[in-house]
């Protein structure tokens, strides 16, 4: 039931224009509860193999408290915010505005890079801007490229070691929304046609919906809605962006008829030349959805024999009890939900609820001996099974990377995100109604893809991701595919 719940950053014309507020002391109040959320009900501080996890979280506290002295507008409180859940680089510990809250401004200098390996290049451009797009970033300031973009974004984002955020993210780096703490860029060197050319940067805003258009286009990233196709070579191709469980999202009312299909299908799905599961854009959700897609494909019997991991210890709080519960009420009856699925929140909210009563800081779920379904399980697909993933991939999506591999599909694509051992989040408010917090709830014990742990794909893909043909042609091209 874990989800990546960080979106991407809001970008708008328009800054807060209430002027009564107290930012500094909005900042301190939202800081203090964030960090008493985090201690209460994360089972970090809990944990013995996590033993400076507390003097994290005390840090960060502390230096959102120290930025408080300066903030005075919105644009700090935020940053001020979103460096405290950056100092944790785990990417189910987050912070973002809330829907209603006001929304920050925003200007550029006519262009935007991103990340091509570790060279930042220009990715889209205005009319009038100073460079060509592909010209690539030296410096700016007198610092490199590579440190510029570490300290104006990957400070405030976490997780910069990896290929995913730099490529998600990187394209933030000449995106001015009033960050206090960072010193805006005034003239930058670029290479193009391999001499370098001096460039003073003029800076001016830029509407919401151009910059997050523009922002995706330094990702090259894709989210097409989910779905089922056959191909013209007969490969039975399944859109996977979303693994959403709870019962009334898009993604739940799409998936439990397409699972359903898939079950009736079974057979032509299993002999066609090549399957394809194509998780571009999906960030997470329910690892339900892909343990039924496995069950389908390679039977029930194999699902049974992965181990996944040995074991997860929650946090035994109060709030989380309640947020168990809740989730239990969503799920009991809910249409797609398999009974494993529910006997697994049902000997969850037990188990916590009697920790918490028992005054135990966590609770440890151990998987039962592995089922014994009977029968033989049906015979594997005849062709390959491929899964393509990009930097969205994580969360439940890396757990359906991993059942999935185990069971013998080839990985396409882009290298994955990744997460930490902390996950399955709770999101609460924050007292000042601006902001949410997602913390996590429960710890991975014995998983064998180790903690911020990417996964790489078998065949790396080095076209635009966003062009679905393109890799329909080049998946079918692959190796496994000329036996």
């Amino acid at each position: 039931m874990s989800k990546l719940l960080l979106p991407l950053l809001l970008l708008a014309q328009g800054t807060d224009t209430a002027n009564d507020r107290n930012w500094a002391e909005t900042l301190r109040a939202d800081a203090r509860a964030m960090h008493d959320d985090i201690a209460a009900n994360h089972p970090g501080p809990a944990n013995d193999l996590d033993p400076d996890f507390a003097k994290r979280n005390d840090a960060a506290l502390a230096l959102a408290i120290e930025r408080a002295a300066s903030v005075r507008d919105l644009p700090g409180y935020f940053y001020a915010l979103r460096g405290y859940a950056a100092a944790f680089d785990d990417g189910h510990l987050g912070f973002w505005l809330a829907n209603d809250a006001p929304q920050l401004g925003a200007q550029w200098p006519g262009f935007l890079t991103g990340f091509d390996g570790d060279r930042q290049v220009v990715k889209t451009r205005a009319d009038d801007s100073p460079v060509p797009l592909g010209a690539i970033l030296d410096s700016c300031d007198g610092k490199p490229a590579a440190k510029l973009a570490a300290d104006h974004v990957g400070a405030f984002e976490g997780r910069w070691f990896l290929a995913s955020t730099r490529i998600l993210r990187g394209g933030y780096l000449f995106v001015d929304q009033g960050n206090p703490f960072i010193t805006r860029t005034t003239r930058c060197r670029f290479i193009v046609d391999g001499k370098p050319r001096e460039v003073t940067l003029a800076w001016r805003p830029i509407a919401r919906a151009e910059m997050r258009d523009r922002v995706r286009d330094t990702g090259r990233s894709a989210t097409d809605p989910i779905g089922a196709r056959t191909l013209a070579d007969g490969t039975r191709w399944f859109t996977l962006s979303d693994f959403d469980g709870a019962p009334d999202s898009t993604a739940t009312k799409a998936l439990t008829p397409m699972i359903a299909a898939m079950r009736s299908d079974r057979a032509a799905i299993a002999a066609a030349p090549r399957i394809v599961f194509d998780l571009r854009g999906n960030g997470g959700g329910s690892s339900d959805w892909s343990a039924q897609i496995a069950e389908i494909l390679w039977g029930k019997q194999r699902v049974e024999a992965q181990s996944g991991s040995s074991a997860v210890d929650w946090r035994a709080s109060a709030d989380n009890v309640k947020t168990l519960s809740d989730y239990r009420d969503e799920f009991r009856g809910a249409e797609g939900t398999s009974a494993e699925m529910l006997g697994w929140i049902d000997a969850t909210v037990n188990g916590v609820t009697a920790a918490h009563a028992r005054g135990e800081p966590l609770w440890r779920f151990a998987d039962p001996a592995p089922a014994k379904t009977p029968g033989e399980p049906p015979a594997p697909p005849a062709g390959p099974v491929y899964f393509i993933t990009d930097g969205t991939c994580a969360s439940a999506c890396l757990d359906a990377a991993d059942l999935w591999k185990a069971l013998g599909a080839i990985q396409v694509g882009q290298e994955t995100s990744a997460d930490t051992l902390y996950i399955d989040v709770r999101v609460d408010p924050l007292p000042s109604g601006l902001a949410n917090i997602a913390v996590p709830m429960k710890v991975y014990r014995g998983r064998e893809r180790g903690s911020n742990e990417p996964l790489r794909p078998t065949h790396a893909f080095a076209g635009d991701m966003r062009d679905s043909d393109a890799l329909a042609r080049w998946i079918a091209a692959l190796p496994e595919n000329r036996r």
